[in-house]
């Protein structure tokens, strides 16, 4: 597998994990994330920025969607070590996925 491949897997499982909290709103959180300079596609390129959106939309609930992002995204990428946050192991996929 490419890391374009293993990028796209990436992002199609957090988009996964966020329509599974969002129901029908998925759209109207990434219409808010954009307007803060994040594109979907671009979710592993600014982790600060998606990170801060979650927590901006969704105060403490997003602590509950970071977690189930990276259990996700461990659960589908065994070579991601235990990070102590959702920044962090973006981080370290989009330095493999170079």
């Amino acid at each position: 597998m490419s890391a374009y491949d293993d990028r796209n897997q990436v992002v199609s499982r957090i988009q996964e994990k966020l329509r599974e909290f969002l129901f029908t709103e998925t759209e109207v959180f990434y219409y808010h994330l954009e307007n803060v300079g994040v594109r979907r596609d671009e979710i592993l390129d600014k982790p600060e920025e998606f990170v801060d959106a979650l927590h901006d939309i969704f105060g403490n609930g997003a602590a509950l969607i970071e977690s189930a992002i990276i259990s996700e995204i461990k659960a589908s990428n065994s070579d991601t070590a235990a990070k102590q946050g959702l920044v962090d192991v973006l981080k370290s996929i989009e330095r493999r996925a170079k």
